[in-house]
């Protein structure tokens, strides 16, 4: 009876053992299951992706060309206006130069205008001089004209 009791424990727990063994085996089971539809959806999803990353990828090699054809389009324009910026640039030395010649000249006309006011001052103030030196002669002979003639009386 002994060995029939043992080996109805045995059965027993044989039994819930096995019930226990089934539903962790079931709840795996669902896990893989619901592992199974994620990676079939994200399999769905990065081939989405994967297109759209292509259309993207597309997109930018088309603006690429687009961007290369405007930018060479506007190397022409650009190097008019570095032409033009020349153009200005040379005019406007030029012409810096010019006002610079037409200024110094100014300035040596009126310096030469200034030196002959001054050389005419000092004329006049020479030939002043000279008069008066004239009009001091012509006073001391006159005056010593008239003391000879008191020592000849």
């Amino acid at each position: 009876m002994l060995l029939e009791m043992s080996a109805v424990l045995v059965a027993i727990a044989f039994v819930i053992l096995t019930f226990f063994l089934i539903q962790t085996l079931q709840s795996v089971k669902s896990s893989l299951d619901e592992v199974t539809q994620t990676l079939g959806q994200m399999k769905i999803e990065a081939r989405e992706i994967g297109d759209e990353v292509k259309a993207v990828v597309g997109n930018a090699n088309e603006m690429a060309v687009d961007l290369r054809i405007k930018l060479t389009k506007l190397d022409h324009l650009f190097s008019s206006v570095h032409d033009v910026g020349q153009v200005v640039h040379e005019l406007t030395t030029t012409m810096k130069e010019s006002a610079s010649g037409f200024m110094s000249s100014m300035k040596q006309q009126r310096n030469k205008q200034a030196g002959t006011q001054r050389a005419e001052k000092w004329q006049a103030v020479l030939e002043g001089v000279l008069v008066a030196t004239d009009v001091w002669l012509s006073m001391r002979s006159v005056r010593a004209k008239p003391s000879s003639k008191t020592s000849a009386d």
